[in-house]
C-alpha cells in the first residue's frame, strides 16, 4: 500500500480501484480514520478485486482495522465475490500469518472452502507461505482438501480475467482435475510441513522433490556428445545392486529434464521409435522415501506414456544425502522388474515395495509384487507372501501399523483392464501373510 500511496501522490486515478471512503481508510488511513469512515461507510461496497472493506483489511493484514469492522460486517461481506473466496483464504494467499491467526481466534473456519473446494491451506501452499501453512496446520487444516480446477475453469471461461483458457478448449474438459495443498506446493519448506502433517511424498511435483532431496544441489556435469551416446539408455544391472557412475544419468537426476530435452540438447534430436528410450528422471509413479539420517531414496517409476519414443519403466534406485550427493543403483531384471505406481514403506531397516503397474507382460493376475530393499547394502529381494492378497495392485496407498502394512485405494489388473481394489488388505511382515482387513 506504500506503492499505492506513492502512485496516488503522483496523480494516479483512484477511481480505477473502485475504492469508497471506507476502502481508502482501510488501505491508507489510520485506525481512527477507519472508525470515522465506518460510521457512514458502505460495508457492502466492493473494489475492483471484489473485496469489501473488511476483506481488504484481511488482505493487507491489519488486525486492528479488522477488529473495528468485524462487528459491522454481515456474513455476505466476508467472501470475495469471484469463486466466493472466504476471508481466511484472502489473508492466507498474501501470507498474512498474524491475520490468519486472528481470524481463527475469532471463530473463522480453518477448512471453509470456496465455491470449488479451495481452502486457505491450498492458497498458502500455492504461494509458498510456509509460516502461514504452519499456522493453518496447527489449527487443524485438512491437507486432503481438493480444489476442482476443471469446474473452476468451466465456471469462469467467459471471464475477462481468464486470459489463458478459451471457451472452445474448456468445453472439451470432460474430466475432473483437482489441486491439493501438496500438488500446489512451490517450496521445500512448505512440503516439509505437509509431510510432517502426514502428506505422502508422491503428492508433490518433481521440482519440489528435487529441492527436498537435494538433487537440485548436484553439481552440473559436463555432458559431451560422446558421453551422451554411451550413457543415454537404461541398463539392467549384472549384480544386486550394481552401482552406476554415469555422468549423464547423474545430470538428469539433477535437472529432472525429459528424454526429449536430452535428445535435443545432447544428441541429434532425432526421434527413433526403434531405438531404446533416452534415460530420464522426470517420472511418474516413482516413490520418494525419507530416511532417519536426512537421506532420501527414490525408486523406479516411468517416463512418458506408452506411445512416446522415450517411454520407459525403470528398475533403479537413487540415494540422496540431501546435500547434493547421489548414488545410483540398477538391478538384474529378474531381481527387480521395471516398477511404477508402487508404494515404499520404511520398516525395520528396509523399504518394503508393494505393487506395480509395470509392463503388460509382467503383470500376474492374483499376485501382488512385494520386494524388500535392504538399506544396509541396497540389495533387493522378493518377499514371499501367502494368504488372500489384493492381486496385481498399483496406484494404491500404504501405511505401516506396527508390524503390518495396510494397503487401500488402489487398482487391480484383471487381465484386460484396471478395476478398483475392493476393500483394504494387510500384509503381516513377520509371516508374509496377506489378509483382508475387517475395518474399512
Amino acid at each position: 500500500m506504500d506503492v499505492v500511496a506513492l502512485l496516488l501522490d503522483h496523480g494516479a486515478d483512484l477511481a480505477s480501484m473502485r475504492w469508497g471512503p471506507l476502502h481508502k481508510a482501510v488501505a491508507l488511513g489510520s485506525l481512527e480514520d477507519v472508525r470515522r469512515a465506518a460510521e457512514t461507510g458502505d460495508m457492502s461496497a466492493r473494489d475492483v478485486s471484489g473485496l469489501t472493506p473488511f476483506l481488504l483489511a484481511c488482505d493487507v493484514g491489519d488486525t486492528e482495522k479488522s477488529a473495528v469492522l468485524l462487528p459491522l460486517a454481515k456474513p455476505e461481506y466476508m467472501f470475495r465475490t469471484r469463486q466466493r473466496v472466504p476471508a481466511l483464504t484472502v489473508a492466507a494467499t498474501k501470507g498474512r500469518t498474524a491475520m490468519v491467526a486472528w481470524l481463527l481466534a475469532n471463530g473463522f473456519d480453518v477448512n471453509e472452502p470456496d465455491e470449488f473446494g479451495g481452502t486457505a491451506l491450498i492458497a498458502a501452499s500455492q504461494m509458498g507461505r510456509a509460516e502461514t501453512v504452519d499456522t493453518l496446520l496447527d489449527a487443524g487444516a485438512d491437507f486432503e482438501a481438493r480444489f476442482d480446477l476443471s469446474a473452476s475453469l468451466k465456471g469462469h471461461r467467459h471471464s475477462a480475467s481468464n486470459i489463458e483458457a478459451t471457451p472452445s478448449s474448456l468445453d472439451e474438459v470432460d474430466h475432473q482435475f483437482f489441486q491439493t495443498a501438496a500438488s500446489e506446493a512451490e517450496s521445500a519448506d512448505v512440503a516439509r510441513l505437509l509431510i510432517e502433517a502426514g502428506v505422502e511424498t508422491c503428492e508433490f511435483e518433481n521440482s519440489v522433490l528435487r529441492e527436498l532431496t537435494g538433487a537440485s544441489l548436484i553439481p552440473e556435469q559436463r555432458i559431451t556428445r560422446a558421453i551422451y551416446e554411451a550413457q543415454k539408455s537404461r541398463v539392467f544391472g549384472a549384480t544386486n545392486p550394481e552401482p552406476v557412475a554415469y555422468e549423464f544419468w547423474l545430470d538428469m537426476v539433477r535437472s529432472g529434464e525429459s528424454g526429449y530435452w536430452a535428445r535435443k540438447n545432447f544428441g541429434k534430436g532425432i526421434i527413433d521409435y526403434r531405438a531404446p528410450a533416452t534415460w530420464s528422471f522426470d517420472r511418474f509413479g516413482m516413490s520418494t522415501t525419507a530416511l532417519p539420517d536426512d537421506a532420501w531414496v527414490q525408486i523406479a517409476g516411468e517416463h512418458e506414456d506408452s506411445y512416446d519414443a522415450d517411454f520407459c519403466i525403470y528398475n533403479d534406485v537413487v540415494v540422496h544425502d540431501g546435500k547434493g550427493n547421489a548414488r545410483i543403483y540398477t538391478y538384474p531384471r529378474k531381481i527387480f522388474p521395471p516398477t511404477d505406481f508402487h508404494t515404499a514403506t520404511l520398516a525395520d531397516g528396509a523399504i518394503i515395495l508393494i505393487g506395480s503397474l509395470g509392463y503388460p507382460e509382467d503383470r500376474l493376475i492374483g499376485r501382488t509384487q512385494v520386494l524388500r530393499l535392504d538399506l544396509k547394502d541396497f540389495s533387493i529381494m522378493e518377499v514371499k507372501t501367502f494368504g488372500e492378497s489384493p492381486g496385481w495392485i498399483s496406484g494404491h496407498r500404504a501405511r505401516l501399523d506396527g508390524t503390518r502394512i495396510t494397503v487401500w485405494d488402489g487398482q487391480v489388473w484383471d487381465g484386460s483392464d484396471l478395476v478398483p481394489m475392493n476393500g483394504r488388505y494387510e500384509l503381516i511382515l513377520p509371516t508374509g501373510v496377506w489378509k483382508k482387513s475387517e475395518s474399512e
